[in-house]
């Protein structure tokens, strides 16, 4: 295999593929580019047998052949490579590539015949949505994504559709965000999304008015131009939320974002960092967030200025990185809290009679 191409086509394609790279694994393929020149192009491909993206670059075809790069060696050699043209040829166990100037490359290889499969894309099933919508989305449920490996269901979002909706949700246990669209689509079935694919899919789908998401042979693909990014979806049952979303809160709290950030960072100063405990105190008239941490004899009171309480005196509990998170990924400069009591699940809901995105937090006993 025999191409030319340039150092900013090289630079462009790199950037993207490098980051399904792993620095350890055990399998050392995942840290390889697949690259495949022809009558088609040439198409660049790296995946970590989980997630996976394809690309083509403009570059004459001298030889047609296959090969792979070693993906971040390769990504080092073209940020020192002098600009302008750059050939590479792939020949049994070598690549080289050498620049316009003369500056040259000779590294080592793996056969390309030992490079996993890559999923083929069926076009079976299509959801399109607006790429704003998508990127609220994303901002809005990825945080509350569960980090535990050991619980692979909740280790990904849920995109659930039914007929009349389109559910997106995410929870680790102690928090759970699900938000309800319009399903103008022909699915009916659950789909679960790897959180690294989604982290992802934020930056791919940039410049684009609309995203087009296909989910086909137990993969979820999205093209965006020369571009291909793909995932294996978790095949697992999600478990039934709904089941804890309470129906029955009737204490409402109206408080402005950046107030109510500012004194969750106050009082994170004083929170005992194995509870990370702060407790939200309201009465008619005073709102305040708090933290004791005894065994230092820390203590931070925090008014809410703008707070707007008239219910029954309640102090609940939380842990303050999952408000804080919470509040932080909140779709409005207001929020709303309802609450039952101070062992009852809270819900924010940016518009207090509606339920088209629900943010749920649990609460912590309070300790003090």
């Amino acid at each position: 295999m025999n191409i030319s191409t340039t150092k900013t086509e090289l630079q462009k394609a790199f950037s993207k593929l490098i980051k399904t790279s792993q620095t350890k694994t055990q399998t050392p393929l995942i840290n390889y580019t697949y690259i495949s020149a022809g009558a088609h192009g040439v198409i660049l491909h790296s995946t970590d047998m989980e997630v996976g993206i394809k690309t083509t670059i403009t570059a004459s075809v001298n030889a047609e052949g296959e090969g792979l790069f070693p993906t971040s060696e390769v990504s080092d050699i073209i940020s020192v490579i002098d600009e302008g043209r750059v050939d590479i040829e792939v020949a049994g166990p070598h690549i080289n590539i050498k620049s316009e100037k003369g500056t040259s490359f000779d590294i080592p290889t793996l056969p390309f015949q030992e490079y996993p499969s890559i999923p083929e894309n069926r076009h079976e099933d299509i959801y399109n949505i607006k790429t704003q919508d998508l990127k609220m989305v994303l901002d809005t449920i990825t945080y509350a994504i569960n980090k535990d490996q050991l619980k692979p269901a909740l280790s990904g979002a849920l995109l659930s559709f039914s007929e009349e909706s389109v559910s997106f949700v995410s929870t680790d246990g102690h928090r759970l965000v699900v938000i309800k669209m319009v399903n103008d689509s022909n699915l009916s079935e659950d789909f679960i999304i790897p959180k690294k694919y989604l982290n992802m899919l934020g930056t791919f789908i940039q410049g684009q008015k609309e995203s087009s998401l296909t989910f086909s042979n137990g993969h979820i693909f999205i093209n965006n131009d020369s571009d291909v990014l793909y995932s294996r979806l978790i095949d697992e049952k999600y478990p039934n939320y709904n089941a804890v979303i309470p129906e029955d809160n009737n204490q409402n709290l109206k408080v402005q974002k950046e107030d109510l950030l500012n004194s969750i960072k106050a009082t994170s100063i004083a929170t005992n960092k194995n509870t990370n405990q702060v407790s939200l105190n309201l009465s008619k008239g005073e709102v305040s967030l708090k933290s004791i941490n005894q065994p230092e004899s820390k203590t931070v009171y925090a008014p809410l200025k703008s707070a707007e309480y008239n219910g029954e005196d309640i102090s609940i509990g939380f842990n303050s990185i999952y408000l804080k998170e919470a509040i932080s990924n909140y779709p409005s400069n207001e929020v709303n809290f309802t609450f039952k009591d101070n062992l009852s699940a809270t819900l924010l809901l940016p518009e207090i009679n509606e339920r088209n995105i629900i943010i749920l937090l649990m609460p912590v006993r309070i300790n003090e």
